[in-house]
């Protein structure tokens, strides 16, 4: 973590536990260091590759975004070097510039790319990373990288819809004559930020404020929240209960994103999920959008620190620091969990993106 990270994050620590600021602070601070070096050496192997152990040890391009972001949030330049160098030699490899989603065991025991199409969330986190590692270490290579993949997106993934530009989750498979299939979790808004100063300006602001109208407007069901998926046809925005009914697995990162603006504008569903949290005493692991009904299960370690983030960006810090404290307290049984510990530390350890 820099300076500035550390000591914020000591400070808000120490509001936490009520110690004092040196003592906790160092404390706390030794403890994320503690879960990014058991997150290198758990789910980061030595050539880079970023292993979710939860799907047949396989690994995503979104996988090695996540890498190479939370590398760079600990300012981890061998690390963040060693993920892309990995994912630029083993998913780099279509004709374009983006990456191919999936990379495992194949047939008679061979290992290597799974999928050939893209994960459009996947080529944005590896390019954001790329382009705020040239700015923070001053490295042109990485720039030259990312508007590479920038430019392969803008041409390749870009949707036109009522006057809208959306961006497609991959290459094939999302779009037919008469209606899109999006993911509102693939809206990634500081990056189309960073790429309109390193691209086309008018058509990533153009994307942004599209983003954030379909955000707005695909909110579903009684609670009003982002699905996991949606359908854009000509009767309007629907969740796509064929991929998934719920808001859940992806759809939380849709506030983790939104958390990383400066001045974030979060669905109005995110207080009602704070009510339940509240009155139940459990922040829920998915809520049925089409059934109107939360699950029982409760959310992970990740989930608790994406909402702490949320609520603490809200102006509820007393909310922040009880669902940080649920969120600490979880990660000591879930170390083996790549998604919800890359959602914890992408969370905890970055500040506006």
């Amino acid at each position: 973590m820099n300076r500035f990270r550390f000591l914020m994050f000591s400070l808000f620590l120490s509001l936490i536990f009520h110690e004092p600021l040196c003592a906790q602070g160092i404390q706390m601070d030794v403890q994320y260091k503690q879960l990014w070096e058991h997150y290198k050496s758990n789910f980061v192997q030595p050539d880079g590759r970023v292993v979710d152990k939860g799907q047949r040890s396989i690994s995503h391009s979104e996988g090695q975004g996540y890498g190479m972001l939370i590398s760079f949030l600990n300012d981890d330049k061998d690390t963040f070097s060693r993920i892309w160098r990995w994912s630029k030699n083993n998913l780099q490899i279509r004709r374009d510039n983006l990456f191919a989603w999936s990379w495992g065991e194949r047939a008679k025991g061979q290992w290597g790319v799974i999928d050939y199409n893209n994960a459009t969330d996947g080529d944005i986190l590896i390019a954001y990373a790329l382009a705020r590692a040239s700015m923070k270490w001053n490295e042109p290579g990485y720039k030259t990288e990312a508007l590479k993949i920038i430019e392969d997106v803008r041409k390749h993934l870009a949707a036109r819809w009522d006057n809208n530009i959306f961006l497609l989750p991959a290459y094939y498979g999302f779009k037919n004559e008469d209606s899109l299939v999006l993911n509102p979790s693939y809206l990634i808004f500081p990056a189309y930020r960073v790429f309109s100063g390193l691209d086309d300006d008018v058509f990533w602001k153009k994307v942004y404020e599209d983003s954030l109208l379909l955000l707005d407007r695909s909110l579903s069901g009684r609670f009003k929240l982002p699905p996991d998926w949606i359908s854009l046809s000509k009767s309007g925005i629907s969740v796509n209960a064929e991929k998934s009914p719920f808001f859940g697995y992806e759809a939380i990162r849709t506030f983790l994103y939104l958390s990383w603006e400066r001045n974030p504008r979060f669905p109005e569903g995110l207080k009602e999920l704070f009510k339940v949290y509240e009155k139940l005493g459990y922040m829920p692991l998915q809520v049925d959008l089409v059934k109107d009904n939360i699950s029982l299960a409760d959310a992970p370690a990740g989930f608790y620190a994406v909402y702490a983030r949320a609520a603490e960006k809200m102006g509820n810090k007393a909310l922040s620091r009880q669902l940080y404290r649920e969120a600490l307290k979880k990660t000591s049984s879930e170390k083996g969990d790549y998604y919800s510990m890359s959602l914890f530390l992408l969370a905890i350890g970055s500040g506006d993106l």
